[in-house]
């Protein structure tokens, strides 16, 4: 079975370094995005994206947290069911609310997803458990900017795209999302006006 895919919801994410001076939202600049905590993520990553989502355009701040749903657990699977962790994030304001969670995510159908968003919403939720963050933090920090700015375009109507260099491109493993960078492609940027 792959990794995450669906034309509403996705479950994505990957991405190289760029250079704060290098946004990647164009005409959306300064977008205000809500971080909130679901579970115990780690603090220094969340003050890591908030920085560099505001690098790559976007007015980020750390929200109140969430508790994490418990009726999203699998037991049999030991993971969380991640639609059910779109409705919390409902109640916060900001033109786009992104849950960061620690635990790890699946949608049905799909062994794990790294993200998940409300298409044409207002809510996403990322993962970290998949990230290698206690291998790679640099590698890991990459990957999280780009599952952000993917599930971020998934909110805003955006659907998966055939260049493998674009953050709206499908990421059925860590490789994929390295390859990519976290930036939207000219034809993606276009959709968008």
């Amino acid at each position: 079975m792959r990794a995450a895919h669906d034309t509403l919801l996705c479950s994505c994410g990957s991405v190289t370094d760029i250079p704060s001076s290098v946004g990647v939202i164009g005409d959306l600049a300064r977008m205000r995005i809500s971080i909130v905590p679901i579970g115990r993520p780690d603090g220094e990553q969340l003050r890591a994206l908030v920085e560099d989502l505001a690098g790559a355009g976007f007015e980020a701040a750390l929200d109140e947290p969430e508790r994490i749903p418990l009726q999203a657990l699998d037991p049999s699977r030991g993971q969380y069911l991640a639609d059910a962790f779109l409705a919390p994030l409902r109640r916060h304001a900001g033109e786009r609310v992104l849950g960061v969670t620690d635990v790890d995510l699946y949608a049905e159908g799909l062994n794990f997803v790294l993200g998940l968003a409300q298409g044409r919403g207002r809510v996403a939720v990322i993962s970290l458990a998949r990230l290698g963050a206690e291998t790679d933090p640099r590698r890991a920090r990459s990957r999280m900017l780009k599952e952000a700015v993917h599930e971020i375009g998934h909110t805003l109507g955006l659907g998966h795209c055939p260049d493998p260099e674009c953050v709206m491109h499908f990421s059925n493993r860590l490789a994929d999302t390295d390859r990519k960078s976290a930036r939207f492609c000219e034809t993606c940027q276009a959709r968008r006006r």
